[in-house]
């Protein structure tokens, strides 16, 4: 029999009691964080490693709050307000506190101004958890009261393979060997690779969104069942191809993503969290870590030097993320001062993206304003994170509204933390997460790792109700 939601009595109450949250000192922690890390910025911000100090002292206010609720509850740290939270730590001052480059090209003034727009967003974060959680959305509570049990999820996860391993076959004529063969080449040479404006081609790539949710299927699949179960271990093994055919590709951010789900998917299903969890939780994010670095460090020559004895001299000597920083200065250097703020055209340029291109000819190719232009590259895209996004959208008043907009999708996908057993809240609740997670690189990331729970929704409208017809009969 399908459960029901219990969304009928205080789910913030229940919220708050298991997993806390502690927005006023999260805001003041934030504040007085960026304060230091202004009085920090060295004469001369512009070396590698001179913005170490700064970094360091806005990391240690931005985590100040989450570090202290999770004392009571380890799992608490993987609530989605704390992962938001913790992304611009990632995504920014990561390769500050790495002193992974120089600053070039912008103004000190941009430099002290963009550690004020991360304080500003993620104040704007916490702002959004000092309101009561809304009731979650119908179309995503249906997609999450669904119980599961193990048959169940062994069927979906070969469904969602077949979908998955579609988008790569049929480029492929379903030639295995073809497909092994590409496996090992750069990306620009497998044929499943399209340009930037795809044509038909692009409704392909909603089929590899299916394939996002192997590990996390397969991970509940064990605690369902037991990890030695054959099922279990068929799973592993389609998981990891999947795995290799989107590492192919060369974006880090998906294998980020989908195995960065599984992973807080077994954290939060575990009843009491002992050493040996703790142990495995850290050996688990180095190894994910590590191969997202070798990916990028072989996306553009291939696997296959991995298996030759050929020695590649490693292009970076640090876990390299991106340089948002410096993007993001370099926006704020700009805009206003010689490029006009964009606007709506940003938004736009977001919500258009999964329309493909050979329905609307004329769809924006950007969002208004070429970063990469702007500073004189030419063959890089660059990003900024989503705060240099906003920033670009509406300046300081916008970089908070989207700080507080981020803070109201992770307080809606919290909801899903209290939850009945045995069903997929534990799933979509993951993918949530690492979805808001990922989208702080960029507002198309977020819609782009969003596809991940509408595939989940549109096979749980389809699939789901087959089977509980199967049970009752």
């Amino acid at each position: 029999m399908q459960v029901d939601y219990p969304f009928t009595i205080p789910v913030s109450s229940l919220l708050a009691k298991k997993y806390p949250l502690y927005p006023t000192l999260g805001i003041a922690g934030t504040a007085i964080g960026t304060a230091v890390a202004l009085l920090l910025i060295p004469e001369n911000p512009y070396p590698a490693g001179n913005l170490m100090p700064s970094a360091t002292a806005m990391t240690i206010g931005l985590l100040l709050a989450p570090t202290l609720a999770s004392l009571r509850n380890p799992q608490t740290a993987l609530r989605a307000e704390h992962l938001l939270v913790l992304a611009p730590v990632y995504w920014l001052l990561l390769d500050l506190l790495q002193g992974a480059y120089a600053l070039v090209q912008v103004d000190k003034e941009a430099i002290e101004s963009a550690f004020i727009a991360i304080g500003l967003f993620v104040i704007g974060i916490w702002i959004a958890a000092l309101s009561r959680p809304r009731k979650l959305p119908k179309l995503l509570s249906k997609a999450a009261t669904h119980p599961l049990n193990p048959k169940t999820i062994f069927r979906l996860i070969l469904i969602f393979f077949a979908l998955g391993i579609f988008r790569f076959a049929y480029p492929s004529g379903f030639n295995p060997l073809v497909m092994i063969y590409y496996l090992g080449q750069n990306r620009w040479n497998a044929p499943w690779t399209r340009g930037q404006l795809g044509g038909w081609d692009a409704f392909l790539d909603h089929m590899a969104y299916f394939g996002y949710l192997l590990p996390t299927l397969t991970i509940l699949l064990a605690l369902r069942s037991r990890w030695l179960d054959h099922r279990v271990i068929v799973s592993i093994g389609l998981s990891l191809i999947m795995a290799a055919f989107y590492a192919q590709g060369g974006n880090r951010r998906i294998i980020g993503v989908i195995f960065g789900a599984s992973i807080i998917c077994w954290i939060l299903e575990q009843h009491h969290l002992k050493i040996r969890h703790l142990i495995v939780l850290a050996f688990s994010i180095f190894l994910l870590l590590f191969s997202m670095q070798y990916m990028l460090e072989y996306r553009n020559t291939g696997f296959k030097k991995l298996f030759k004895n050929q020695h590649k001299e490693l292009q970076y000597e640090h876990l390299h993320v991106d340089d948002n920083f410096l993007r993001l200065s370099q926006i704020i250097d700009i805009v206003p001062a010689s490029h006009s703020y964009v606007y709506h055209q940003q938004i736009i340029f977001v919500l258009v993206r999964p329309i493909p291109r050979v329905l609307w000819s004329s769809k924006p190719v950007d969002p208004g304003f070429d970063l990469t232009k702007a500073v004189g590259l030419k063959g890089v895209s660059l990003s900024s994170s989503v705060i240099g996004e906003w920033y670009l959208s509406a300046g300081w008043l916008g970089v908070l509204f989207g700080g507080w907009i981020y803070g109201r999708l992770a307080s809606i996908a919290s909801l899903l933390l209290i939850r009945y057993s045995e069903s997929a809240a534990p799933l979509v609740y993951s993918l949530s997460a690492m979805a808001l997670f990922a989208g702080m690189r960029s507002m198309l990331d977020l819609v782009l790792m969003s596809y991940a729970l509408l595939a989940w929704m549109f096979i749980t409208w389809i699939i789901l109700p087959i089977n509980k017809k199967e049970n009752n009969h």
